[in-house]
């Protein structure tokens, strides 16, 4: 008898867990509208992973299987052991091959992590922008900045560093890239040349970590992930105060200045793509930066307001500012390409001080939401990538808005 039942434990074994699946997945749909807390889920969350859609219910949905293909991945995407298995899949390839499971994540050489839009921007470099769209959107800028000075905020413009164009020694193995081949990796000398023929005020973020490279003995972009760390966007940030402090209405932050030392374990922007490998064991014990306002705080009258327009890159830039001798309260309006020519912004309140980021709360995008922040800001920060330097939306979105605010005064 014991060893007949032996034999069968391996059938029960399976029985019990589609079981434990049948019933796992009954439960999360029964509590998923009402009381999405109670459902069964991983303790590990996968990372960039949204939730799937809704499964059409059509006739020619289901004549074509899109309906059964759309039902079995919401299926699958359900189960509690869902995140388990892609991680353990995707571990799979990166400790065997070396590989990533994941196409919006590219592994170089040491290990490096890229997104592959930005190594596909900085290899296709080459012939240098149209004349006349660089005139012109060097023409928006200082007409935005004029704009912006006419009511009494500040004005910086700030471009900012692609990993792949900062870091190309690293790209992986095997990767063809004419730019380098050709010398050509270097793209922003016209755009400089246009912003100081129009006279607006400007810092050059990614000419700044190529100039710093070498002085420090860590990279200003961390292995696992896609943006600058908290050094080299303070680098920046104490340019951004310079400029400020050097315009007739000084800075209302202070002057910036830090000190800095090495962080053995990444945490946050540090490691945003090694979050999204979702690996069964990630190491984020490689060298990054962490900061220390080197100011004491002033006796600030108020917070001063910030209007940060631009991408991902400014995120660093608001936390170093709450190491600032005045931190601002600061309103941020996020954009990113989604595909092509289409953009989405987000709108996001940041506080953040010393401890590091205390609120963030999205704001609702309404027509006049961006008028309103040009009105209550004393600075307004805008920013592009050099991976798409006058390519995006904001130029012309913080242009519009200040524009509609001077004709409603």
């Amino acid at each position: 008898m014991n060893r007949r039942l032996l034999e069968r434990l391996p059938i029960f074994a399976c029985a019990g867990l589609i079981a434990f699946l049948s019933l796992s997945f009954l439960w999360n749909a029964a509590v998923e509208a009402t009381w999405p807390k109670l459902r069964i889920r991983s303790s590990q969350p996968l990372a960039g992973v949204t939730a799937p859609a809704p499964a059409p219910v059509t006739l020619d949905a289901i004549l074509s299987g899109e309906t059964q293909k759309a039902l079995s991945a919401n299926l699958g995407r359900s189960l509690p052991v869902f995140s388990l298995a892609v991680r353990a899949k995707n571990q799979f390839l990166y400790s065997l091959f070396g590989a990533s499971g994941v196409a919006s994540v590219v592994i170089g050489r040491n290990g490096q992590l890229y997104e592959p839009g930005y190594i596909d921007e900085f290899c296709g470099r080459g012939a240098p922008p149209d004349a006349a769209a660089l005139d012109a959107w060097a023409v928006r800028l200082r007409e935005a900045q004029d704009r912006v000075e006419a009511l009494g905020k500040s004005f910086i413009y700030l471009v900012t560093p692609s990993k792949a164009a900062q870091l190309p020694h690293y790209l992986p193995k095997g990767r063809r890239c004419p730019a380098l081949d050709r010398g050509r990796g270097e793209k922003l000398a016209p755009f400089r040349a246009a912003l100081e023929a129009h006279r607006v005020a400007y810092v050059d973020g990614a000419g700044l970590m190529s100039e710093k490279r070498g002085e420090y003995s860590v990279d200003f972009f961390p292995r696992g992930g896609t943006h600058w760390n908290l050094l080299g966007a303070a680098l920046a940030l104490r340019d951004i105060t310079d400029v400020l402090e050097k315009a007739s209405k000084g800075s209302p932050f202070g002057r910036f200045d830090f000190n800095w030392a090495i962080a053995p374990q990444a945490e946050g922007t540090d490691r945003d793509l090694l979050d999204l490998l979702n690996l069964l064991w990630p190491d984020a014990h490689y060298p990054t930066a962490t900061i220390v306002g080197a100011n004491a705080a002033s006796n600030c009258a108020r917070a001063p307001n910030l209007l940060a327009v631009g991408g991902s890159f400014l995120f660093e830039i608001l936390l170093d500012l709450g190491q600032a001798p005045c931190p601002p309260a600061s309103e941020y309006w996020h954009y990113f390409r989604l595909e092509g020519r289409l953009f989405r912004r987000v709108g996001l309140n940041v506080i953040a001080d010393r401890g590091g980021v205390k609120k963030l709360e999205e704001i609702a995008d309404d027509p006049a939401a961006l008028e309103r922040g040009v009105e209550r800001a004393d600075v307004v920060i805008l920013e592009e990538n050099e991976s798409n330097v006058s390519l995006m939306k904001q130029v012309d979105d913080l242009l519009a808005a200040a524009r509609a605010h001077a004709s409603s005064r």
